[in-house]
Order: structure tokens, then sequence, then C-alpha cells
């Protein structure tokens, strides 16, 4: 359902991003588009079309299973996990990087590009050597050493921690198309507060008045 959801949005979308990633950030409402991101909602507005309650019930049911999977790895009260930023990423081997944000394939630390998480999940919504070539996970060392790899592959979820005893990275997508969840999880009250529900609950109506 979930893979079907972020095919669904770049299609509408006009292709996604100008480069090989895409990204679909539903709480902050906002999608790749060429160059820059577009305001989901007035682009579902403008080509009237609205997500099902499949994918609503679908990304909801996922995103807390993720949540429960991870603090039972961890150790971690479910209470004290809290929800960060959540979004897919949808890299096309077929599309050339056009800026730097759209190379992906750099090491780097999460703490650092991020800020707030504390525990990262990574959903896989499509498998290598079928949907795509290329794309495998790679943990390392400060020093470029590589540690451990993963295989993606629809359903295999990977977690761990955040800071910089996790530097990371994606190899290029040599060929098809590479789709993941990312959910990441924060110990920060403030920042949980900052993240938007999805679906965003619909606006109240204007109260009515009548003088007598």
């Amino acid at each position: 359902e979930l893979q079907g959801l972020v095919a669904w949005l770049i299609a509408e979308a006009w292709g996604g991003g100008a480069g090989p990633p895409t990204v679909v950030d539903l709480h902050a409402e906002t999608i790749s588009y060429k160059e820059q991101f577009v305001n989901l909602t007035a682009l579902m507005d403008f080509k009237s079309i609205k997500y099902t309650p499949a994918q609503i019930a679908s990304y909801q049911a996922v995103r807390e299973l993720l949540r429960q999977q991870v603090a039972e790895l961890f150790g971690v009260p479910q209470s004290a996990l809290q929800h960060d930023l959540t979004f897919f990423s949808h890299i096309n081997a077929s599309k050339t990087a056009q800026t730097t944000h759209d190379e992906y394939w750099h090491s780097h630390v999460d703490t650092q590009q991020y800020g707030t998480f504390a525990y990262t999940a990574l959903l896989y919504l499509s498998t290598q050597q079928e949907d795509f070539d290329g794309g495998e996970f790679i943990f390392e060392k400060g020093d470029g050493e590589v540690t451990a790899a993963v295989e993606p592959r629809l359903g295999r979820m990977v977690a761990f921690t955040s800071d910089a005893e996790n530097p990371h990275r994606v190899l290029k997508v040599s060929r098809g198309v590479r789709i993941a969840l990312t959910a990441a999880f924060t110990c920060s009250t403030e920042k949980a507060k900052s993240i938007e529900p999805f679906p965003r609950p619909p606006p109240e109506s204007p109260l009515m008045t009548a003088d007598d």
C-alpha cells in the first residue's frame, strides 16, 4: 500500500524531483518537484485527488509499528520514544544529479544532519536486484572503513542509534527505482510537538453569531 502511495504521488507531481531522489513528507505536506519542494495539499487540490482511507490507515499503522519495534530493539519505553521526521525517499537511477542536494550517496551522521534524531529506522519498500541495482545501505567508521552493509528488501527494517557511532551512506542506484521510508524518533518533547499530524485535521468552521 505504501509503495503504491509513493508511486502515485510522484506520478501526480509530474515525476517528482529533477535529480534521482524525490522526497515525500506527508507531515510537512511537501514533495520534491524539479529543483524545489511544493506543497502537497495545494497540488492535490489542484489535481482534485485525495488520499484513500487505506493509504492513510496503512501509513499510520506502519509508522506506529516502527515505533514499537525500535522501542523493543533498544529497550526504550515507548512513552519516551516520540516521532520525529518521517519521510519517503524515491531514488530513480534514470535521473542525473542536478544539485548537491541530489547527491544522496555521501556519508553522514543523522544527528549532525537533523539535530534531534535519537534513533533512525528504515523500512524498505522495494527490493534490490528485482526493482533496482546498487543502493546498499552502508555503515562505516569515521575513516570510511565499511563495517556492515544492508541489502534492501521489501518489508525489511533496519534501525540504529543516530549519533556519531553510526556514520552511513547509500550506494548509488545504477538501475531502477529504490523506495524507502525513513522514520526517526526523538526524546525531545518540544521537537515531537513540532511534527504536524497526518492527515491534518480540517480547519474549524468560524463561529456564527447573531444579535437578538
